[in-house]
């Protein structure tokens, strides 16, 4: 692969791993599939020192989330580095995943298919600090009674007050959980939330967990205050997909059955752009993935369309740089609560001009680029490897290939290049030819809406799971890697632990694998509600 299709990185890559071993495998009772698995883009470093013989260790938490069903679980992984005083740092083996919390929507026919770490929370670890400030009848309390290790696996409902109410007659220990930590985040009997808004300077903790599904509203979690932050309503149907921007925390793209995909300010609650009509997917859209410069991004649905859609630069002349531009008027917006009661929180809304008018995003309905010849079925995975596409559908393989744009395609196209696929009309306006460039072949993997991972920024390796319960592991660039029928170098299994699938052979399907965010983690979920962690 050519190292100008990677992002510019001061540092060398990593090798690749050449085995995995098995550290953890534990099974969710609530007994739904799992569908979606998230890792925090930030971990927690505790250090301590020996006086004996000056030596150094670190400790350090990392927190990955999967949802299922209504429920949201995060796990602690904790890895142990020790420093000798020659300097040396030198990385133990992580222990296996510990449930930190547990959440429950209130309606019970919420099915949640995508999370996604992003934005900021409180500033602490999260599960590590005192539960803050919360407001009641009496006005602002300070909540902080109970440790936090006593809460860290109790299940925290969050909903309506009127959700709440009703669910209290049914549930024991959760109801006390849901009384005190389900608080709505923006008003309570007409007061306001100073700290509870998005923008407060507070705002610089753990990311934030957000979850999408059945319900189409993206529901945003602060894990240190373990509490419903704010909800994100605009789509009309399930929500399939939730990827943060890598270069501004606060953008959140979602893919939605509705056929569009939109985008969010998180931090100002805004729909800041919707991507859908005439030009876009005529059905469910199943997979997006962001650009390394966080200036464009890749979709994928049921239409058996690929497309790549501008943020930073405008997608015609038209209208130039209007993405970006909405981008920055909603940075101004304030909620209309918020800025009439502006006194009641230090004259913050006084002191800086916000925009409190109702905020109308922009539409865009035409990709820069759009393709139907990588794939004859549905498309459910997405990722960018540098500016080259992997892709998957249906039919056991993973595809790299190359967009071809009209610079590009002109030029290969005049070669009669043989794995150039050519637009069938050549009057059409949006480029959708692409140079094949590699497939990554696996059998038993017909099952859709399973969700394969290469980890950023370097993506040396791609690991997908299939129907039989196994997780394949290919090298996707190198010496070894340069065939284009590509052949997986591991090959991990997952079954052992009384998870029974439906597949006749002990293993579940796996719904999606993640590599941690430094890659030496790969956690697989699956159909039978289990979860698998293994470490290279």
């Amino acid at each position: 692969m050519n190292d100008n299709n990677l992002p510019p990185n001061s540092y060398a890559p990593p090798p690749i791993p050449t085995g995995f071993q098995l550290r953890g495998a534990l099974k969710e009772s609530h007994g739904h599939a799992i569908y979606a698995v998230a890792w925090s883009p930030h971990a927690h470093v505790h250090t301590t020192e020996s006086r004996a013989n000056d030596d150094c260790q670190k400790h350090i938490l990392s927190y990955f989330a999967t949802c299922a069903g209504p429920y949201a679980t995060i796990y602690e992984v904790v890895t142990m580095t020790d420093k000798s005083n020659a300097g040396i740092e030198k990385c133990l083996r992580s222990q296996p995943p510990s449930v930190r919390q547990v959440y429950r929507d209130v309606d019970d026919d919420e099915y949640f298919y995508a999370c996604a770490f992003g934005g900021r929370g409180i500033g602490a670890p999260v599960g590590y600090s005192p539960l803050g400030v919360v407001e009641n009848e009496h006005g602002i309390t300070d909540d902080s009674e109970e440790e936090s290790d006593a809460l860290k696996t109790k299940i925290l409902c969050f909903g309506s007050a009127k959700d709440r109410s009703s669910n209290d007659q049914h549930d024991g220990e959760t109801t006390q959980c849901t009384k005190r930590h389900s608080q709505k985040p923006t008003t309570t009997n007409n007061k306001c939330y100073p700290f509870l808004l998005p923008f407060s300077p507070t705002q610089n903790g753990p990311p934030l967990l957000c979850l999408g599904g059945t319900r189409g509203i993206i529901k945003v979690i602060d894990t240190v205050r373990r509490s419903l932050f704010l909800t994100l309503s605009g789509h009309g149907d399930d929500i399939t997909d939730l990827q943060f921007c890598p270069t501004n925390e606060w953008l959140l793209l979602s893919a939605s059955k509705d056929e569009s995909i939109r985008l969010w300010n998180v931090q100002r609650g805004t729909n800041v752009a919707v991507f859908t009509g005439h030009d876009g997917h005529r059905r469910q859209v199943l997979s997006v993935a962001w650009h390394f410069s966080g200036l464009k991004f890749a979709s994928a649905g049921m239409d058996n369309v690929i497309k790549l859609w501008n943020v930073g630069d405008g997608n015609d002349t038209e209208w130039p740089g209007a993405v970006q531009i909405t981008i920055e008027e909603s940075n101004s917006v304030m909620p209309n609560d918020y800025a009439k009661n502006g006194s009641r929180t230090g004259g913050q809304a006084n002191s800086v001009h916000h925009k409190t008018a109702k905020f109308t995003p922009v539409v865009q309905q035409t990709p820069y680029f759009s393709t139907n010849k990588v794939h004859t079925d549905y498309v459910d995975c997405i990722q960018f490897i540098g500016d080259l596409v992997l892709s998957k559908s249906v039919h056991n393989k993973v595809v790299l290939w190359k967009p071809l744009l009209d610079k590009d395609d002109n030029t290969l196209s005049s070669a009669n290049h043989n794995n150039v696929f050519e637009n069938a009309e050549s009057s059409q306006r949006i480029p959708s030819s692409i140079l094949f460039l590699r497939e990554f072949s696996l059998s038993h993997c017909e099952n859709w809406f399973v969700r394969f991972h290469s980890p950023p920024p370097f993506h040396r390796v791609l690991a997908l799971g299939n129907n039989k319960g196994e997780v394949k592991i290919w090298e996707i660039g190198g010496a070894k890697g340069c065939h284009p029928d590509q052949k997986y170098y591991c090959n991990l299994t997952t079954s052992g632990i009384g998870a029974s699938g439906n597949n006749g052979n002990g293993g579940s399907t796996v719904r999606m694998v993640k590599f941690s965010p430094h890659g030496s983690c790969l956690v697989a979920v699956c159909d039978d509600s289990s979860i698998w962690m293994w470490e290279s």
